[in-house]
């Protein structure tokens, strides 16, 4: 019953996600009729932008959970403003009276730069890892994602 529970709540939350980045494209879509298939990739730089705050923070924050997810949210959704401001300044705005291809093939370029920065930035990230604090990782072993090690905390889930 618990699984059941965990997997509803995981069905929701990635759902909402999902959702959140659909209206994204809607609305990008609808006010200045542009495909930004860049979109996605600033959601995915700020989810790496809220991993790269959790891994800033001092050690004895990241056992409290309740200051560690709006500071990770926060950080995510701060660097991710920056992102899209800088994107639509120096991508989008010169484009604005081109024709409709070119801010298109801006965009998928856009989408491959910041693809290839995470990787770059982000090395260790191959395979998708446990939300930090709640792993069954045992205790002592490490596990990266930016090529710096940091033990596994206390199971919670």
């Amino acid at each position: 019953m618990a699984t059941l529970l965990q997997q509803l709540i995981n069905g929701l939350v990635f759902g909402a996600a999902i959702a959140l980045i659909a209206l994204g494209y809607t609305m990008v879509y609808g006010i200045i009729q542009l495909i930004n298939f860049a979109h996605g990739e600033v959601f995915m730089v700020g989810a790496f932008a809220a991993l790269a705050t959790y891994e800033l923070l001092p050690e004895g924050l990241r056992d409290h959970w309740y200051i560690l997810l709006p500071l990770m949210a926060l950080g995510g959704a701060l660097i991710a403003v920056i992102l899209a401001v800088i994107m639509e300044r120096f991508a989008y705005r010169p484009l604005r009276n081109a024709p409709r291809l070119a801010p298109l093939i801006t965009a998928l370029g856009v989408s491959v730069i910041l693809k290839e920065a995470v990787r770059l930035f982000y090395p260790g990230a191959t395979a998708a890892l446990p939300f930090p604090g709640c792993s069954s990782t045992p205790a002592g072993t490490s596990r990266s994602v930016t090529g710096r090690s940091s033990s596994a905390r206390r199971r919670c889930c």
